[in-house]
């Protein structure tokens, strides 16, 4: 039953993106059907059971939503007041409420913090396999167009910068399972669907996509060559000047690595500002949606204007994205929203970096890059990864492994232990959660 409702739940977080295959009418399509069915079916267990986990994760998650809902209320009051209200308001109240509904479920659900691995790598496959199939042999799916203006692969999206929100975890979560792997075979499989995602990704088009992968990967490869640097340079039973000298070239190199990714990043990020979303001298309409974006919020920055697209060409209030969640998700629940958004980033990847998880980490980073160029608060496949990193990181960090892992040991402590890490002293392990029971109920385990 658990695995039946993992390859459930995966196949509808990733048709979530299959926006051709979305009734003409409605803003739905099989996999928000998928997840709407796994919603009643978690609430329903919910019910019958009576009791669930009080997570870190499912507190901070409400926390967010209670203030979004709150800020985009109040938003939209002042919005109806000042005569300046989206014109489709409507639609992105309703995307925000499955959002908040998915999430929420997410964060309930036992079987999706248990079987988070199991969850991803379902997910990975069955999105690799099939949008593979379809771009090597575009035959099979005369009902798709999976070409956007012929150049640019969009798979089974209408556009190609949907199908990029997919591939941009993918190889991160892919590099993460490698590393957890100790079977052969299950490696070469990881590999083989990192090398599929870059291909699909590179064929998008997405600048977007390809910033977010350079972050990531920037930050994966700076943290291993500090630590390989670290591992040769500083060396047991030296005199304090020698570990002083060693410390200072130690910090030159890091200063010399960060100052190179500054202008790689710098570089990037200019090229993708200029063009990002399509070819042909957008770039300076990204940037004035954006400013106008930003006019928009500062009419009510507190609360903002409530949900709906609040930027234009020629000035605010024309209907137009940003496409930028950060302005977008500002203009639409002001400043408290805003800090709300980037508390949850903040705190998603601090956990990722205290447990030791880099590549989640550099995941995280690299989300909030590609975050920057679209709107992707209101799609369930971002909260899907940014959950499915949260779930990851609050593992033990003893399970991790190689890229993993990063945490650097104090180099002249005390005797080794016999596995050659520092010794540890054993602690007393706290739960972290907290079984709750409705009023009424005998209060029990989790569900």
């Amino acid at each position: 039953m658990k695995s039946f409702e993992s390859i459930w739940l995966a196949m509808g977080i990733v048709l979530t993106t299959a926006t051709q295959l979305r009734l003409s009418s409605l803003p739905l399509g099989p996999g928000e059907m998928i997840l709407f069915l796994w919603i009643i079916f978690v609430i329903i267990r919910l019910l019958v059971l009576g009791s669930f986990s009080r997570t870190h994760i499912l507190q901070v998650t409400l926390c967010f939503w209670l203030i979004a809902f709150t800020s985009m209320t109040f938003g939209l009051l002042i919005a109806e007041l000042m005569g300046v209200k989206a014109s489709d308001f409507q639609y992105d109240y309703s995307a925000f409420i499955l959002a908040f509904l998915f999430s929420s479920s997410c964060t309930i659900s036992e079987n999706f913090s248990k079987n988070i691995q199991k969850i991803i790598l379902y997910s990975l496959s069955f999105s690799m396999v099939c949008l593979f199939i379809i771009f090597c042999f575009p035959s099979l799916t005369p009902f798709l167009e999976s070409w956007y203006g012929g150049i640019r692969f969009a798979g089974w999206a209408k556009n190609p910068n949907q199908l990029a929100l997919l591939l941009c975890m993918i190889p991160f979560l892919a590099l993460y399972l490698f590393n957890k792997s100790s079977s052969f075979f299950k490696k070469i499989f990881y590999a083989t669907l990192s090398i599929m995602c870059v291909i699909i990704g590179l064929s998008t088009g997405s600048d977007a996509l390809m910033l977010a992968w350079a972050i990531g990967f920037t930050i994966i490869t700076l943290f291993v060559t500090v630590q390989v640097t670290t591992n040769i340079f500083v060396i047991k039973n030296l005199t304090t000047y020698l570990r002083l000298v060693y410390k200072l070239i130690i910090g030159l190199i890091i200063l010399l690595l960060a100052v190179i990714v500054l202008k790689i990043g710098y570089d990037t990020l200019y090229l993708a500002s200029a063009d990002v979303y399509d070819k042909g001298g957008q770039g300076s309409e990204r940037v004035t949606l954006w400013t106008n974006g930003i006019a928009a919020l500062s009419h009510s920055p507190l609360f903002g204007l409530g949900p709906g697209s609040h930027s234009g060409e020629n000035g605010p209030f024309l209907d137009f994205e940003a496409h930028n969640t950060f302005i977008d998700w500002g203009a639409s629940s002001g400043i408290i929203g805003l800090i709300a958004y980037i508390a949850l980033l903040g705190w998603v990847a601090w956990t990722a970096w205290h447990k030791g998880f880099v590549v989640l980490f550099a995941a995280v980073i690299s989300l909030a890059g590609f975050s920057c160029f679209h709107y992707v608060l209101r799609h369930p496949i971002f909260w899907f990864y940014l959950l499915a990193i949260a779930n990851l990181s609050k593992q033990s960090s003893k399970t991790s492994t190689a890229l993993a892992e990063f945490k650097i040991q104090n180099m002249s402590c005390g005797h080794a232990s016999p596995k050659g890490g520092a010794a540890q002293t054993r602690k007393r392990r706290v739960p972290d959660s907290v079984p709750y029971a409705y009023p009424g109920r005998a209060r029990g385990g989790t569900p």
